[in-house]
């Protein structure tokens, strides 16, 4: 059995799943809704983008000084619990669903919102939950108690 969560397809994917999914839905259902002016939804669509974007490096980076990957396929070499994984287990996956939720009210876009817990969705049943199963099954002890101090997403 390969040393790792098990994780086929890289979160990543699910979320232009989901973008392709929402701008999809925009296209045949246009939201009326969009005469909100402009200034109105985009400053909080960049602010959430931007949050996304923050907590995306602070994650990259914070994997980087533990000489651990991000990638979901390989072999988890240790539990880092440093850096932004001192708030939330999930940064990455947080980011995915912000950077969506962000692009949804920048757009004002209810095609695009639908998908969000469609993305939180795909992220828990099919990155989390397995990742979860293979960290608790590899470090025991030292993963439950970073569990049981450190909530999934924030």
């Amino acid at each position: 059995m390969k040393d790792s969560a098990g994780v086929r397809i890289p979160p990543p994917v699910f979320f232009f799943i989901c973008l392709g999914a929402g701008l999809w839905l925009e296209s045949v259902f246009p939201d009326t809704a969009k005469r909100m002016p402009l200034m109105f939804r985009l400053i909080p669509g960049l602010v959430l983008t931007v949050l996304s974007g923050g907590l995306a490096v602070m994650a990259v980076w914070a994997l980087l000084r533990n000489k651990t990957t991000f990638d979901t396929m390989a072999s988890t070499v240790r539990i880092v619990q440093n850096g932004v994984f001192r708030f939330s287990r999930n940064p990455m996956y947080l980011s995915l669903l912000l950077l969506l939720s962000g692009i949804a009210v920048w757009r004002w876009s209810m095609g695009l919102l639908v998908t969000v817990p469609v993305l939180y969705t795909m992220i828990l049943f099919l990155a989390i939950k397995p990742e979860e199963r293979y960290l608790n099954g590899k470090f025991g002890k030292e993963y439950t108690d970073y569990a049981a101090k450190v909530r999934r997403w924030i």
